[in-house]
């Protein structure tokens, strides 16, 4: 699906992530220093932060929400829709979005959202937002994407103990009308690979029984059970390498740009190696691609705005930037935005 909008606009990103830092020696039992070694170097990843016990996703996107509205309190005001983004929820019941409406004391008269998406989430998040926000003059859109993918791994499994991180994002967007100001999404999706990345048990396809709890080794040397996160990582690997350049391809040339009209490229830090591919195969230059997996680690759907705040140095007064993001459905997607002014504050810690 395409969409194409003028007049939305992100004014402003706030983004926490939780004090709790875990280097890479804490997976020694995992792997050898060798490979400890070759993993920091392929995949990038020196540290990430995970929440503590206790630690809720909506805990991490309340904070980041009520920072961004104590810098710009002026855009609490006429909020008329709150999503939220995330694959670990509090509840199966209620929905998080309506907790943080009474938490964030937010107007009673309001659109709540849950949206359980990854590691494309932000581009969906966004494309949603976008749609509402455009459906009235003035209408602001808060968009919180908070993850504690910590609480869902196995440390016995190193195809995924090692690569996530914790964090959230707080997003307002709003319907400005400032016709200079475009914006372009393609999303995709293909659910013949939806078993690449699964949490088998705990969904009423398989209900959580005794078994669930039982830790079973993959054949490879990986103990997890089966309401912990499993990922084919090479069925991961090729699906990015073969989906997302042509994507972004698409998307440059249906809004009738090109690499060099970006200011930046913002990919979803999920592998250094692969967005360093993606990136040869697209001939963008080195300088226009950003990182901070080597501190956060891969925080799925809060990936690209995290890397929004922490660029936020390098990014101002830059109008035009791309976002791409790709993996658990499997589903992808990208976003170009034009003529843009975001509001971006430091990175907290919570």
């Amino acid at each position: 699906m395409n969409q194409e909008f003028k007049g939305i606009e992100i004014r402003a990103v706030s983004s926490c992530v939780p004090k709790n830092t875990i280097k890479n020696d804490f997976f020694d039992s995992l792997l050898s220093p060798k490979e400890i070694r070759l993993f920091e170097k392929t995949v990038g990843i020196i540290e990430r932060r995970w929440a503590l016990e206790g630690v809720t996703a909506s805990d991490l996107g309340f904070a980041a929400a009520t920072k961004l509205f104590e810098t710009t309190p002026d855009l609490k005001e006429n909020i008329g829709c709150i999503i939220f983004l995330s694959q670990t929820p509090d509840y199966k019941i209620p929905f998080s979005s309506n907790i943080l409406q009474a938490r964030l004391e937010l107007d009673k008269n309001i659109l709540c959202l849950d949206i359980n998406a990854g590691c494309s989430g932000f581009i969906q998040g966004l494309s949603t937002a976008f749609s509402i926000a455009a459906s009235k003059p003035k209408t602001k859109v808060l968009l919180i994407i908070a993850e504690t993918m910590s609480k869902i791994l196995s440390h016995q499994d190193r195809g995924t103990s090692m690569l996530f991180g914790d964090g959230a994002s707080a997003i307002i967007i709003e319907n400005t009308g400032e016709e200079t100001v475009e914006s372009y999404f393609n999303v995709f999706s293909d659910g013949e690979y939806a078993d690449a990345i699964k949490i088998p048990d705990g969904g009423f396809r398989n209900k959580v029984t005794i078994d669930s709890f039982k830790a079973k080794d993959d054949g490879n040397g990986n103990m997890r059970n089966a309401i912990q996160l499993f990922m084919d990582g090479a069925s991961v690997f090729d699906f990015t390498l073969r989906e997302v350049s042509p994507s972004i391809e698409a998307l440059l040339q249906s809004s009738q740009n090109k690499t060099e009209d970006v200011d930046f490229f913002l990919l979803h830090q999920s592998n250094k190696f692969i967005i360093n591919q993606i990136a040869t195969r697209l001939n963008i230059p080195k300088d226009k691609i950003l990182f901070n997996i080597d501190k956060f680690g891969n925080t799925s759907g809060v990936s690209i705005p995290l890397l929004l705040s922490s660029s936020a140095d390098r990014i101002v007064n830059r109008k035009n930037l791309l976002f791409s993001g790709y993996g658990v459905g499997l589903n992808w997607g990208n976003c170009l935005l034009k003529n843009s002014s975001i509001k971006l504050t430091e990175i907290f810690e919570i």
